[in-house]
C-alpha cells in the first residue's frame, strides 16, 4: 500500500503496474463498492498486464458506520468532510508523478458505490478523466437536480435489470435506504444529452455463462464532441461486476482505448 496526505487525512491506495511498463502509459483508477476493506481486481489487472496500463486502487474514507466508501449521498455519509473531486485530482497527480504515468490518458471505473462516484465526477469534474465506466452505479437526485448537465465526456454504464441493491428502476422514495436516485435509463440519458449524441444502435447477445439470458448493448454515438455513451443491460442481472457473464474487464478497456491519444500500448 502507498499513502499520501490529503487535507487532514492520510489516504491509502494500492497499485498494479505491469513489468517494463513504458513511461507515460495510461492509468485506470478503480473505485470500490461501499464497505470494502480492500480494493483489488485480478481480472482488470490481467487486462492491464496484457494491454499495457497501470491500475490504481484507492480506499474510501469510513463514514459514521465505519464503512469505507465514496461520498455520493448515502445518509451515513452526511458527516464526511471530503470533496471527492479534489481528492481524485490530487490522487491522479500523486500517482502519475510517482509512477511516470499519463495525466492525459487517465480513466475511471468503479463498482456500486464506486460506480455512483463515476456519475458524480462526470457531473462535477468531468475534465478529470478521459472517460468513465460505472458498473452497477447510480446517479443520485442530489447531483441530478443541483448540477447542470456536464461538459461532454465518454460514459458507459453496465447494470443488471434485476439488481435489488441499486435498482434499475430508480428509488425516488428511498425504499432501499441509500438515498434518492433516478432510474438507470434516465441517468444514462443525461449523459447522452450532455454529449449531444445523435444516433443509437442496439445489439443483444447471450451471456457467457448462461445462453438463455441476454445482455443488450445500446451505443449512443455521432456526438459532435466525439464522446459516445453506452448502456449494457444484463437480463435478470443482480448486483454484480459480471466477471463470468460478460468479461466486464475487457468491455471496459475496449471502451477506454477508443479515447486514448498518442500512446504506444506495447509493454516493453
Amino acid at each position: 500500500m502507498y499513502s499520501f496526505k490529503h487535507g487532514e487525512s492520510e489516504r491509502e491506495y494500492a497499485m498494479f503496474v505491469p513489468e517494463n511498463l513504458p513511461e507515460d502509459a495510461p492509468l485506470v483508477i478503480y473505485t470500490h463498492g461501499y464497505g470494502a476493506t480492500k480494493s483489488w481486481n485480478d481480472s482488470l489487472n490481467a487486462v492491464a498486464a496484457r494491454e499495457g496500463f497501470a491500475v490504481c486502487y484507492p480506499l474510501g474514507l469510513p463514514d459514521e458506520k465505519g464503512k469505507r466508501g465514496w461520498k455520493v449521498g448515502y445518509p451515513p455519509q452526511e458527516s464526511l468532510k471530503i470533496d471527492e473531486a479534489d481528492f481524485f485530482a490530487h490522487l491522479k497527480e500523486e500517482v502519475c508523478v510517482k509512477f511516470n504515468l499519463s495525466r492525459y490518458n487517465s480513466f475511471m471505473t468503479g463498482f456500486s458505490n464506486g460506480g455512483d462516484l463515476c456519475y458524480q465526477l462526470a457531473f462535477t469534474a468531468p475534465e478529470l478523466f478521459r472517460a468513465y465506466v460505472s458498473v452497477a452505479g447510480l446517479l443520485f437526485e442530489c447531483t441530478y437536480l443541483n448540477y447542470p448537465l456536464p461538459q461532454p465526456v465518454p460514459f458507459m454504464e453496465i447494470h443488471g435489470d434485476a439488481d435489488r441493491v441499486s435498482y434499475w428502476e430508480g428509488d425516488h422514495k428511498n425504499i432501499g435506504g441509500w438515498g434518492q436516485y433516478i432510474p438507470v435509463p434516465i441517468a444514462v440519458g443525461t449523459m447522452v444529452a450532455a454529449n449531444r449524441c445523435c444516433s443509437m444502435r442496439e445489439v443483444s447477445m447471450p451471456l457467457l455463462s448462461d445462453s438463455t439470458r441476454m445482455v443488450t448493448r445500446t451505443v449512443y454515438s455521432d456526438s459532435p464532441h466525439g464522446c459516445n455513451v453506452e448502456l449494457w443491460r444484463v437480463q435478470d442481472g443482480s448486483h454484480s461486476w459480471f466477471k463470468n457473464e460478460l468479461a466486464t474487464h475487457d468491455v471496459i478497456w475496449d471502451f477506454f482505448r477508443e479515447y486514448l491519444e498518442n500512446v504506444d500500448l506495447e509493454v516493453r
